[in-house]
């Protein structure tokens, strides 16, 4: 490798190091603005819930919404994270050896308050499909106890129906694909 190739690969390692932790810092402000709609709709449902039941049932709808966007958002926050993740990996032999390849061995500190080897994005994933089951089942139960059914099942369609289309809609482009 010349010395002009290893200058490359060293600026594209930076780049490629700074770009994964920018991802894994959006992915927290992307979920801390998905929780301010969603927690403020679970406030909303909470309160109109005996009062105006036809309030609820929208609000319910916007919750499930922002739940499957979050849990849509979650996905594609993890995918780019990787991605640039696997571009440091290939890269990084050239520039600091196996830094990121490699894993020390944790010391076994007992069974509470101890480190695991835990995803902290994938939890959070799986926590914003809770969040998306939960609405759900707020909704459908709408549709049980409410007597203006036929308006409540309009809302709940829309909303599964719109949810289905930010999945399919919702993916990015590939960069080869859009030239």
């Amino acid at each position: 490798m010349t010395e002009d190739e290893k200058k490359i690969n060293g600026k594209k390692y930076d780049v490629a190091l700074a770009t994964r932790n920018f991802e894994i810092e959006l992915f927290w402000k992307r979920s801390l603005f998905f929780w301010g709609f969603i927690a403020s709709a679970f406030v909303g449902y909470a309160t109109m819930f005996k009062q105006k039941s036809s309030l609820a049932i929208v609000i319910a709808c916007f919750g499930f919404i922002c739940s499957v966007a979050w849990a849509l958002v979650n996905r594609g926050s993890k995918y780019w994270q990787e991605n640039w993740e696997t571009i440091v990996a290939n890269i990084e032999d050239d520039v600091t050896g196996k830094l990121f390849k490699s894993r020390e061995e944790q010391k076994n500190k007992g069974i509470w308050l101890s480190s695991r080897k835990f995803s902290v994005s994938k939890i959070t994933i799986a926590l914003s499909d809770f969040s998306v089951l939960v609405w759900f089942v707020l909704m459908w139960s709408h549709l049980i106890i409410n007597p203006e059914k036929l308006v409540t099942f309009l809302a709940i369609l829309f909303s599964i129906i719109f949810s289905v289309f930010m999945y399919r809609a919702g993916g990015s482009t590939d960069a080869k694909n859009s030239e």
